[in-house]
């Protein structure tokens, strides 16, 4: 859904503002989505699972749905092009901000300031949407999580289509599909 509303000017506009070309923008913007839907899916799963409503306050702080009636001003308003992740990108991807934004550079041929300015650009793009898909749709925590692991799902396959299915191996490091176990591994690692 957010990849079609950016396909009318937004691409451009990110390349722009990230001093890319469009083609860049577009192969970058191709792995971010991915990778923070995976992110989100797998955050949402857990929450619903164990009845954590936290999940929903991220939402929460993102529920002006409006502005996804007018794309372009959140993407001229997103992303400095300083490759400081945001506050919400940390909160979607942990620990694993560094290692994507490397990986997202590496793959679509931006820098990593240019990575990070752009995944600051289509995190809240991503919680709108979501935002706007709750008010709605209705939508409870086993309705967000069941939308979003389906999006998840489009949008690897997006990914992997337009060989950026390395950036999402990296999510998921022993390829069984869920990253949870990989990020309590990392969790672990860092509790020694």
């Amino acid at each position: 859904m957010i990849m079609s509303q950016l396909q009318n000017g937004g691409i451009t506009e990110i390349a722009e503002k990230l001093g890319v070309t469009p083609v860049q923008a577009e192969k970058a913007v191709g792995g971010a989505l991915p990778s923070l839907m995976t992110e989100l899916a797998t955050k949402s799963s857990a929450a619903s699972e164990k009845n954590d409503l936290g999940f929903l306050s991220l939402l929460d702080q993102n529920k002006d749905g409006s502005i996804m009636d007018d794309i372009m001003a959140l993407v001229a308003k997103g992303g400095p092009n300083s490759g400081d992740v945001t506050g919400l990108v940390s909160s979607i991807l942990g620990g694993k901000s560094d290692k994507v934004v490397n990986e997202l550079s590496k793959s679509s041929g931006i820098n990593p300031a240019q990575a990070g300015g752009l995944l600051s650009m289509i995190a809240p793009l991503i919680m709108q949407t979501l935002s706007k898909s709750k008010t709605e749709g209705g939508l409870d925590l086993a309705g967000l999580s069941t939308l979003l692991n389906t999006q998840k799902g489009k949008a690897q396959e997006k990914a992997k289509e337009s060989g950026m299915g390395g950036l999402l191996d990296m999510l998921d490091a022993d390829k069984d599909g869920s990253v949870m176990d990989d990020a309590m591994g990392l969790l672990g690692k860092f509790m020694k």
